[in-house]
This record gives C-alpha cells, structure tokens and sequence, in this order.
C-alpha cells in the first residue's frame, strides 16, 4: 500500500529530533527513604542533646553515656552516627560556625547601602551581630574559638574551615565597601602588609572585646555602648 500525499507531507514537517539536540533532562530527585529520615532525625537529636550539655555545664558534660540515657540508646550504638566524641565535636563546632554566620549574614543582607554612613551602619549592625550571638550563646562561642577542648583537633582543611570563613564573609565584604579593599576573607593574606594589619586589627579588637565580655573580665557598665564606641573608633581607622 502507497502513502498518500498528505500523509508523506505531514511526515516531512514533522522530523525526527536529533537525540544531541533535545534539551538535557534534569535529574530526578530520589526521594528520602525512612532509613535516611531516621538516620537523619538522629544525628540531629544526638547534636541537640549534646549542644544543651554543653550549654548547661561545658564540653566535659558531653558524653556518650549521657547522650545514650538520654536517648533511650546504648552507648555503642551512637557510633554509627559519629566515628568518636571528637567527630561529634565537630559536628556541634559546624553548626555553631553556621549559626553565627547565618546572624551575621543577616544583619549584611538586612540594607543595601548607598552612603558612606550608610557603610558605617551596615558594618556596625554586623559587629553587633556578631557581639550578640556570642552573648546569647556563650558555650558555642568559646567552643569555635578556644581550644577548651583537650586533646581535640579540628579537621585541616574541614568543613569547619569554610564554616568560618562563612562567618567573616559579611565582615569583611562589610569592611571592604569602606577600604576598597579584597572582599573575600581567603585573599586577606594576599593584600597590602598595611590592609592585611588593618583587618586583624579590627578583628582583633572586636573578637577581644567579645571574648572578654563573654566570660565576664569586662569592667561593669553597659558592654553594649561600650562595644558601639570602640567599634565605632576602630571603624573609623578602616576608612568610616
């Protein structure tokens, strides 16, 4: 049996796409399997119940056997969550460093300054960002930032490398709007000797003073104001 004419006609306006040419698929997404949602729910009650310990009596507190009770577990089983206690250290210094970055973060993203001045404040509203993060959450401070912890090591080059870089992201983008300096806290080292002694000056003070106020070796006053006028200086010899 021939083909009719329009049939032959419509086959002709009608090729076959070429495979190379269709668009590329996107991925499926796998759904979560409830092993992985448990797994998952798990490790965060496990960092949950040992950031509280932390909180309420210092990182001596944190052990497997108290997480364990508390979880209805044995002790050995919370290993398949975490390879040691310094592992779960980790885990709690990670999301520490992701907490007050996204503080800080948010007061950056909170204005999109035009001015000067309106430089200054984006700066200053991250200090204070920064400043009261710490005070609310004071054993999470001291825990990214001391070495309270014997004997523990965070990972070279790991996760919580870029955790807090994440943190100084916002500072410094802040600080580079003044200066017209590197916004990105990996090229500090790169900079000018002179750039480079401005910015951990700064750091400096604003971490010391923190660090003083959260483990009470500030003189009495309001720590606040205090924190705003020295910032405020220190700004200034940045550029603001």
């Amino acid at each position: 049996m021939t083909e009719s004419a329009g049939t032959s006609a419509h086959r002709e306006t009608h090729p076959k796409t070429d495979p190379a040419t269709r668009p590329a698929s996107q991925p499926e997404t796998r759904p979560e399997t409830r092993r992985e949602r448990l797994r998952r729910e798990l490790t965060a009650d496990i960092l949950r119940i040992a950031r509280r310990q932390l909180a309420e009596a210092g990182h001596g507190a944190v052990t497997w056997r108290a997480i364990a009770r508390e979880l209805g577990m044995n002790p050995a089983s919370l290993y398949t969550y975490f390879d040691s206690l310094d592992d779960l250290f980790t885990g709690l210094i990670l999301e520490s460093y992701q907490r007050l970055a996204a503080a800080v973060d948010g007061a950056f993203q909170a204005s999109e300054p035009t001015t000067h001045d309106e430089r200054v404040e984006r700066l200053m509203a991250c200090a204070h960002a920064f400043r009261q993060w710490a005070v609310d959450h004071p054993a999470e401070f001291n825990l990214i930032f001391t070495d309270q912890i014997p004997g523990y090591a965070a990972p070279p080059a790991g996760p919580t490398y870029d955790a807090e870089m994440a943190v100084l992201d916002p500072l410094v983008k802040a600080a580079a709007a003044l200066q017209g300096t590197t916004a990105d806290p990996r090229a500090v080292s790169a900079s000018a000797e002179s750039d480079v002694d401005a910015v951990l000056g700064a750091w400096a003070t604003m971490h010391g003073l923190v660090s003083l106020e959260v483990n009470h070796h500030l003189p009495d006053g309001d720590a606040a104001q205090r924190f705003d006028r020295i910032i405020r200086a220190t700004v200034s010899a940045l550029g603001g």
